[in-house]
């Protein structure tokens, strides 16, 4: 059976600039305690789902909020990194400044990352139309990353190709293999990823970047559970300590250990780690409470939060959350007609291999629930058949 990827976590790339900053596909952070009791009870839809103190986060440069956006990827983010991306955004297109053609190219690409974290992944794709992304390292990344996301490897490894001499081999090469893998994933894929690691290592090892270290091991990490080794999953995060991994990674590290039973680690773990539960992603916070049943937990804090956003999501039927929602259904709160909603949903947006997953486990729940209605309905007939007949025996005795 194929063990998924996690749905936040496709594939990971990086904006190449002067500042060599990191890009990956952005999990959207939510912050809050929204009171509601059910997922059908009708809401306002301007309830507020997220919450944050401000901050005194000044930007001023498109670099400035192209390191703000990949800040909003840790444990440490403060939450609304997105809305202040979002405003800077805004008031430089407002203000009508002159940009350099690098500097259009930029913020053309910040703003399809933008619109990509809330899966919006045709308006994203248009929106790099607008730019020649020939020559960009970055844009060509973020195509390969977002047509992984759309369940198109072959054109994601056509971007991917085009990496050579724009990006260092270790991305260009680990992009060409990350598409190979979502179309078909095999050891042989794995292993060619890995073997790569280890020549690198003996060669060229000073010369590779931390982020793009950590990519790499997410990304072997990754591959190894969907090929259902989550021990080995395990071991390519092991030498992270968690506060320099991003939540994607965070989730691979939550899966291997649920894979595996470690629930007792995934709950004391975050427990030290997470300072701030209102600030955490929905997907690890997902995981999280994933383990705390599994330990027969019930009622803790963690459990109430994410029930009150996947409440509103469930209401808002929030196509950027649609996939935690279906999983949080199959996982956590058992409705699987709920959950089948979403996940067709979610399929509509998000089509890789873990996506298609999710789906198929949403039918099956379903499909088992209305067999076992069906055989409840029918057995209660079958009761009431065999009591008329005995009074009809009674009657005429």
């Amino acid at each position: 059976m194929f063990n998924p990827l996690p749905s936040c976590v496709t594939f990971c790339c990086f904006l190449i600039t002067a500042s060599a900053s990191l890009l990956l596909s952005m999990p959207t952070i939510v912050n809050a305690e929204p009171v509601i009791n059910n997922a059908t009870q009708e809401v306002s839809k301007d309830t507020i789902i997220a919450t944050w103190q401000p901050t005194t986060t000044t930007l001023s440069t498109i670099s400035d909020a192209e390191k703000l956006l990949t800040a909003s990827r840790f444990l440490s983010a403060s939450g609304n990194e997105r809305q202040q991306v979002t405003q800077f955004v805004s008031r430089l297109r407002s203000s009508q400044t002159k940009l350099s053609y690098e500097q259009r190219q930029r913020l053309v690409i910040l703003e399809a990352r933008l619109m990509q974290g809330v899966h919006k992944f045709d308006d994203a794709l248009q929106h790099l139309n607008t730019i020649d992304t020939t020559h960009s390292g970055a844009a060509q990344l973020l195509l390969a990353d977002i047509n992984i996301q759309r369940g198109q490897g072959d054109k994601a490894k056509q971007h991917c190709e085009q990496l050579m001499g724009k990006t260092s081999f270790l991305l260009a090469f680990g992009c060409v293999l990350n598409a190979d893998f979502s179309i078909a994933p095999s050891e042989d894929v794995y292993n060619k990823l890995q073997k790569f690691e280890r020549y690198s290592s003996l060669t060229n090892a000073e010369s590779i970047n931390e982020a793009e270290y950590i990519w790499f091991r997410e990304t072997l990490a990754s591959m190894a559970l969907a090929l259902e080794k989550p021990n080995l999953a395990v071991q390519q995060l092991s030498e992270f300590t968690l506060s320099t991994l991003p939540v994607s990674a965070l989730i691979t590290w939550a899966d291997a250990h649920y894979a595996t039973g470690q629930y007792d680690t995934i709950t004391t773990v975050l427990g030290q780690e997470v300072s701030n539960i209102s600030r955490l992603d929905d997907a690890l916070l997902l995981r999280w409470v994933k383990a705390q049943k599994a330990l027969n937990l019930d009622d803790t804090k963690e459990m109430r939060l994410l029930s009150k956003r996947m409440q509103i999501r469930a209401w808002r039927e929030d196509t950027s959350h649609a996939a935690q929602v279906a999983s949080y259904y199959l996982d956590v709160d058992y409705q699987p007609q709920l959950a089948l909603k979403f996940a067709r949903l979610n399929w509509e947006y998000a089509q890789t291999k873990h996506d298609e997953h999710l789906l198929k486990r949403a039918e099956k729940a379903l499909s088992a629930k209305d067999a076992e209605a069906a055989q409840a309905t029918h057995g209660s007939q079958a009761s009431q058949i065999f009591q008329v007949s005995q009074t009809s025996q009674i009657t005429e005795s």
